[in-house]
C-alpha cells in the first residue's frame, strides 16, 4: 500500500441565500488519490442557471477522469513535473474534453447545455510540486515549509460585478482561450494547499481592500495565514488520531457552514478543499 502524502478535508456547504430561496447547493468538489499523485477539484455552478448544481457535479466527475488520464498518459510524477508551457497546453486540452463531455451529458439528459454552466479549479498534487489550472473565479493558495502562504491563481472577473466565465462559455477559439483558461506550476517545497469557491474567499483571503490614497478597492489576493494555520493544526491532529475521511469531511462541512462569523452569514455556497502533508 502506497504511503499517504497528504491529509485532506473537503466539503460543500449551502449558503444562506440558497436556503432562503430554496435553491440547491450549486457547488461540488472531490479529491481522488492515484499512485504517485492526487487530484483535487472544485466547481461552482452559475447562480443564474437552473441546472448548474448538476453541471458542477458532472464537471468534477469528468475533470477527474480526463486529468487523471492525462497525468498517467504523460507519465508525470514527482521527478518529472512538467514546465508551465506543456502543462498549460495539456490542461487546455483536458478542459476542452470536459466541456465536450458536459455537452454530451446535456444531450443525453435532455438538459440545456448552458443551464449546466460552472467554473472549475483543478489541482494535481505530486511529491515534487503542484499543477494548477482553472476556468472562472474562486481562489487557491499554498503554504511552503517556511509557513508562507501564497496565491496559486488569479480569479477571472469580467467588467461587471460578480461576472466570470464558465467551462460552457464561448471561450474556446484559439485566439482567445488563453485569456480564460489559466495555469500555474508550483515547484516550491509545498507544506499545504487549498482551493475554494468564491463563497469562502471573504473568510479565507484578503480580496477586497480599500485604498484611501486611490479612493478605490483592490484585490491583494492573499491567503489569511491565521485562518488556514489553525485549521491545519486541527487537520493534522485528526490524521494523527486516524479519523476516517468521512468523519473529517463532516466536521469540515460543519465548519464551513458556521465556523466563523463570516462563514456563518455568507449567502453563497461554500466549498473548500484543504490539504496538508501527512504527519
Amino acid at each position: 500500500m502506497e504511503e499517504r502524502k497528504w491529509v485532506f478535508a473537503y466539503a460543500s456547504a449551502i449558503g444562506n441565500g440558497h436556503i432562503a430561496e430554496d435553491i440547491p447547493c450549486q457547488d461540488s468538489c472531490s479529491v481522488c488519490s492515484y499512485p504517485g499523485f492526487d487530484i483535487a477539484i472544485v466547481s461552482d455552478g452559475a447562480g443564474s442557471c437552473a441546472n448548474s448544481h448538476i453541471g458542477s457535479a458532472q464537471a468534477v466527475e469528468f475533470c477527474n477522469f480526463q486529468f487523471a488520464g492525462l497525468i498517467k498518459n504523460k507519465g508525470w510524477c514527482a521527478d518529472t513535473v512538467p514546465e508551465l508551457d506543456e502543462w498549460h497546453r495539456e490542461a487546455k486540452g483536458a478542459f476542452l474534453k470536459v466541456r465536450d463531455d458536459i455537452e454530451k451529458y446535456s444531450l443525453n439528459s435532455n438538459l440545456d447545455f448552458k443551464s449546466l454552466s460552472c467554473t472549475v479549479i483543478v489541482v494535481v498534487a505530486f511529491e515534487g510540486g503542484l499543477l494548477v489550472s482553472h476556468i472562472g473565479d474562486g481562489r487557491a493558495g499554498y503554504c511552503n515549509r517556511e509557513l508562507e502562504w501564497k496565491p496559486m491563481l488569479t480569479p477571472f472577473h469580467g467588467e461587471e460585478a460578480n461576472q466570470t466565465v464558465f467551462i460552457t462559455s464561448y471561450i474556446w477559439d484559439d485566439d482567445v482561450v488563453d485569456n480564460f483558461v489559466r495555469s500555474t506550476v508550483i515547484k516550491d517545497d509545498v507544506h499545504a494547499f487549498c482551493l475554494m469557491s468564491d463563497g469562502c474567499e471573504k473568510s479565507a483571503f484578503e480580496c477586497n481592500i480599500y485604498d484611501p490614497a486611490k479612493e478605490q478597492y483592490y484585490d491583494p489576493n492573499r491567503p489569511f495565514p491565521q485562518f488556514f494555520n489553525s485549521n491545519l493544526k486541527i487537520l493534522t491532529q485528526l490524521a494523527t488520531e486516524e479519523k476516517p475521511q468521512a468523519e473529517i469531511n463532516e466536521l469540515w462541512k460543519t465548519f464551513l457552514a458556521a465556523g466563523t462569523d463570516k462563514l456563518k452569514i455568507e449567502s453563497d455556497d461554500k466549498t473548500l478543499i484543504l490539504a496538508v502533508r501527512y504527519p
